[in-house]
């Protein structure tokens, strides 16, 4: 690259570009912030100014963790690579400290666009939208159908209840990281692990942990060329998943600032997508609502722990506004408090 290009906070230019030099044979490339994710960094990594591939990493001063644990991340798409889910393709998982002090992704571009704003679902043809919602609920299932141990993710077992370890991890680093004091936080939890549903109605598989239009890269016509941001997947309770899908089309864009098509916009109702996630799964979803209030508690926390980095300066270049993720934070935990009442699915 040339001395008049601004590098992105959190890559060294110069190590990244030998990196990549010897391994691809191509010495002049540029980087961008790559406009998807709040947590791990993405980039763009561009030749003769068109996108070739994508590096993704930690956060800046990251100090470990499986939230963050790219490698990790990196090996659950690869792995999933050769199932039906669609995913990027890695091309190498590196941690070398000549290359960058903390482990990075490195994959092909994935052409496409995902959905974050009105613009962005105004590019698939109106006729094609509601497969394209449906689309969104197929993939959901392809995830959860895949055969762990097929896949060589059998090792990302771990005791326990998925949800019951959430609840406790969560908390956990919503307490070490905030700065703030909000009880509502500590409420919801409660109310969570007192209605916690039975182990009978528990259904294992691989849980992404984030799915939602915005994680998906969609084709011009509405299908999905990739699901991205692997790094809160675990295997365990799949209406986790589930819930949190339909909880973002249930809960006002000021609490998430996620922006969602709504029936208005060609999208089906809820009810018609927990019903097409029952007739691709085989399975009947319970406790929708429950999983629901879940995920939105862990989103709270989750955007408590991006507040934090935003005004303590570790989100690099990434222009998002601070102020309205914090505010965001108690009005998710008290959507959570309406969800856990409400009758998602009968």
């Amino acid at each position: 690259m040339t001395e008049a290009q601004t590098v992105p906070a959190g890559l060294d230019a110069e190590k990244v570009g030998r990196w990549i030099d010897q391994k691809f044979g191509v010495s002049e490339v540029s980087y961008s912030v790559l406009s998807v994710g709040r947590s791990n960094l993405t980039y763009t990594v561009d030749v003769g100014g068109e996108p070739r591939w994508v590096l993704r990493r930690p956060p800046l001063g990251h100090q470990g963790g499986s939230a963050h644990n790219v490698a990790r991340e990196g090996r659950i798409m690869a792995a999933l690579g050769s199932t039906q889910v669609p995913v990027p393709n890695v091309l190498e998982i590196v941690d070398d400290p000549a290359v960058m002090e903390v482990p990075f992704v490195f994959m092909d571009h994935c052409p496409g666009f995902p959905l974050n704003t009105p613009e962005e679902w105004a590019l698939i043809p109106a006729e094609n939208r509601r497969a394209t919602a449906f689309g969104m609920v197929d993939t959901l299932a392809a995830i959860h159908r895949v055969d762990i141990d097929a896949a060589g993710l059998g090792d990302l077992r771990r005791p326990g209840n998925l949800v019951e370890r959430q609840l406790r991890r969560w908390l956990g680093q919503f307490e070490n990281i905030t700065q703030r004091d909000i009880p509502v936080i500590r409420e919801v939890h409660d109310v969570l692990v007192e209605r916690m549903p039975k182990a009978d109605d528990v259904v294992t598989g691989i849980a992404h942990g984030d799915f939602k239009p915005n994680n998906m890269i969609f084709a011009p016509d509405g299908t999905i060329n990739a699901v991205v941001d692997w790094e809160l997947t675990a295997i365990g309770d799949v209406f986790t998943d589930l819930g949190y899908f339909v909880a973002m089309f249930e809960t006002p864009q000021q609490y998430t600032n996620i922006w969602v098509p709504g029936q208005d916009d060609g999208f089906p109702a809820t009810q018609e997508l927990i019903a097409h996630y029952e007739e691709q799964t085989g399975t009947r979803a319970q406790n929708v609502n429950y999983y629901a209030a879940f995920a939105l508690w862990k989103l709270a926390c989750i955007r408590e722990g991006v507040y934090t980095r935003m005004i303590n300066g570790q989100m690099g270049d990434l222009a998002f506004n601070a102020e309205e993720t914090g505010e965001g934070v108690e009005g998710l935990a008290r959507q959570a408090l309406t969800m856990l009442d409400s009758d998602l699915h009968s």
